[in-house]
């Protein structure tokens, strides 16, 4: 889920969604480049998310070069819906433990 989480707030590309989800978690969870590819692969085929190719951002771009290409990935509607079903879930397993732990 913290691939979608992290896709529900802006699209974005593997390297980068690899930094955020470290950071988001205190390092908690660990994703490196090379294994975050097949997963995001897994979620494409399950068409919760989608890849578009887009040119990589240069600081110098030159006209006899072509543009590199990095796919950006977003949460798609099907992907959507099943972030929404997780978040409602884990509330109300939370409420449950919450009103264990007030007993």
């Amino acid at each position: 889920p913290f691939i979608l989480l992290t896709l529900a707030k802006k699209p974005n590309y593997a390297y980068s969604l690899t930094r955020e989800i470290n950071v988001n978690t205190n390092g908690q969870i660990s994703i490196t480049v090379s294994s975050i590819y097949p997963i995001l692969k897994n979620l494409q085929d399950e068409e919760l998310i989608e890849g578009k190719k887009e040119p990589k951002p240069t600081k110098q771009p030159s006209p006899d070069r072509k543009p590199q290409l990095r796919t950006v990935y977003s949460l798609t509607s099907k992907g959507e819906q099943l972030l929404s079903s997780l978040s409602k879930s884990l509330e109300e397993f939370s409420n449950i433990i919450q009103k264990h732990i007030e007993v």
